[in-house]
């Protein structure tokens, strides 16, 4: 009887602490409109057996600063991407002669290409780069050309088209995911439309849409976000009309999957509209600052992107204790809120700039020092 009594309390405790394990792992899921929304609220959720702690090892950084990557013709860093061997690719939209310069993965530079000039395989304006599933380097050319090249710089192949696309990325079966930009007739406002095409950029359907002030006589800030990324398999995209709200498509445009989230709300103080009223008037844009209205919140984020093992990291507005880092939400495969990290702030990250990805279980940050130029910083990733 006395150990009864002694095994009775362990049993209970044993019992306890299982059925808060499966309370904090339920998850919020219902279907809506035939598309499952999962539903995730402020604190991460402990998943059995799955790593939700990252640690990050610096590796090396390449850095624009340095006189040896300037003398190169890399002085800037408008856009970035790596191969499946690590070989790091920059675009370079200031330079005089190649746009895209190589690194392999021990930082070493190989070689430059992607000519300036209106030829076959050569570049105007580039705005966008990435390496597809088969190491191609692809560049979207505001001249109206998707131009592929092989990862020692020779030329593949070109699409051309009569459409305004901003990017278009390279997607595993063949087609495209691409941003196509249309001005109204009263030049108020700029649409932005996310495509899904095919090889030849044809049309197949519109994913979604957001509308972009054209901006002339009144700039809002924060400026929306209309936020999208593809991984192996997936594409994501987020709108900040909707909230928090990140919409999970197939490679066929099918709808799969919403993950929502709860949030609060950075405000738009005093200190931060000053700053950003002087950050203004020493910039191309100084013109704004007669026209410049203030929202009262940002977005609910600003940025994404996913990584090998199918995490998607969503870079808020919400700052750290560390004024230089940004706190970053991670999800997993299933959309389900595991953890959050803090990265160094970078610059905000658009639709046409990347600002940090992950892949050969490394990552890839671009950081602005304090001067203003732009250094790429490598880290080794390790889930536990």
């Amino acid at each position: 009887m006395k150990k009864l009594c002694m095994i009775l309390p362990l049993a209970l405790i044993l019992c306890f602490m299982v059925s808060c394990q499966d309370k904090e792992a339920k998850i919020e899921r219902y279907m809506e409109d035939g598309v499952e929304v999962v539903v995730n609220h402020m604190e991460p959720y402990k998943i059995n057996g799955e790593a939700n702690i990252l640690h990050l090892t610096e590796e090396f950084t390449i850095d624009t600063e340095n006189d040896d990557i300037a003398e190169i013709g890399l002085t800037n860093i408008f856009g970035f991407d790596v191969d499946s061997e690590g070989s790091l690719y920059f675009l370079n939209r200031r330079s005089g002669e190649d746009f895209v310069f190589k690194f392999d993965q021990a930082r070493n530079f190989i070689a430059s290409f992607g000519r300036r000039g209106q030829g076959p395989g050569e570049l105007t304006n580039p705005l966008h780069m990435i390496v597809d599933c088969k190491d191609d380097i692809v560049i979207t050319d505001i001249a109206g050309k998707i131009v592929s090249f092989g990862k020692d710089g020779s030329y593949k192949k070109q699409v051309k088209t009569e459409q305004i696309l901003m990017q278009a990325l390279p997607l595993e079966n063949g087609n495209y995911l691409a941003n196509k930009r249309i001005f109204n007739p009263d030049g108020n406002y700029v649409e932005l439309h996310l495509l899904l095409c095919g090889p030849e950029l044809e049309v197949i359907k519109e994913l979604g849409k957001y509308k972009q002030p054209n901006y002339r006589d009144k700039w809002g800030f924060p400026e929306d976000t209309f936020i999208y990324c593809v991984s192996e398999r997936k594409i994501f995209m987020g709108n900040s009309e909707s909230g928090y709200e990140i919409k999970v498509y197939d490679l066929a445009g099918n709808l799969k999957r919403k993950i929502r989230k709860e949030f609060r709300p950075v405000e738009v103080t005093e200190e931060i509209k000053k700053k950003t009223i002087k950050e203004l008037e020493g910039s191309p844009r100084a013109f704004m600052t007669d026209g410049i209205f203030f929202h009262k919140h940002f977005p609910a984020f600003q940025y994404f992107f996913t990584d090998d093992e199918g995490h998607l990291f969503v870079m808020m507005y919400e700052e750290t204790e560390n004024p230089r880092e940004f706190m970053y939400d991670v999800f997993n495969s299933s959309g389900i809120f595991v953890s959050r990290i803090c990265l160094d702030k970078v610059r905000e990250g658009t639709i046409y700039r990347k600002v940090a990805m992950a892949k050969n279980h490394r990552l890839y940050c671009l950081k602005e020092k304090e001067g203003g130029q732009l250094e790429l910083v490598v880290y080794r990733m390790r889930w536990e």
